[in-house]
């Protein structure tokens, strides 16, 4: 299933790129309190990533993300709501993306490459956010982790249409979905956490192999991972 919470934000603009201007101004109220809530998404990215969700406080994601804590309040009301949110628009950026890199592949194996070439680009580009959609970096709670999981639940779906292209998809077991972008996540995951993003291009030939092998068979998903299919 998709995220729950719909947002008013554009998902291809995490952080504004110009700043509110300095003590009265005409700007629009709605314009804003946008620009205030791109700010604190930032923030929450930001902050994530340098304390982790169980030690992050509202004085974590306002410093990060430069705001006031009247202007924190104003959007929401606490640091769950502010994860959650966040959480959502960085799941929306990110599934854009990869849509938008499946749709300009034909066949459904070159897919599912531009896929996971699209997952590692995101995490080596914007780590901060590519760990808000990671299940260990958030599990200490339990509605976030519920968030989360739907997040993968909605790309393992996708996923799965991968069944009728082979004959195999019939006799997979109903949880490989599931497992393969669970096992991706995490490996991804682990990556970043570790402060390793740059090495994460090394693995996509494997990881492309690793997701298309129940479906095509290892040799050729070996082919597809080495760009030789």
């Amino acid at each position: 299933m998709p995220p729950q919470q719909p947002h008013p934000l554009d998902s291809e603009a995490l952080e504004p790129a110009w700043d509110l201007p300095q003590g009265r101004h005409r700007l629009p109220r709605e314009v804003v309190a946008r620009n205030q809530r791109l700010r604190l998404v930032a923030g929450v990215a930001r902050a994530m990533a340098e304390h982790g969700y169980a030690r992050l406080t509202v004085e974590h994601v306002i410093e990060a993300a430069g705001v006031s804590r009247t202007t924190f309040y104003e959007h929401f009301d606490n640091k769950q709501e502010a994860v959650l949110l966040s959480h959502d628009v960085v799941f929306e950026r990110f599934l854009g993306s990869l849509v938008r890199a499946c749709n300009g592949e034909r066949e459904w194996p070159l897919k599912v490459k531009a896929a996971i070439g699209t997952t590692i680009a995101f995490a080596v580009a914007e780590p901060e956010q590519a760990q808000l959609l990671a299940l260990d970096a958030l599990a200490a709670d339990v509605n976030v982790t519920r968030r989360v999981l739907a997040s993968n639940d909605h790309l393992a779906g996708l996923l799965s249409a991968g069944r009728q292209h082979t004959p195999r998809g019939a006799d997979l077991p109903g949880l490989t979905e599931k497992a393969l972008v669970g096992a991706v996540s995490a490996i991804v995951a682990g990556r970043l956490m570790n402060g390793e993003a740059e090495r994460l291009p090394e693995l996509e030939p494997e990881l492309v192999q690793l997701v298309l092998t129940p479906y095509i068979g290892a040799e050729e998903a070996a082919r597809v991972g080495r760009g030789m299919a």
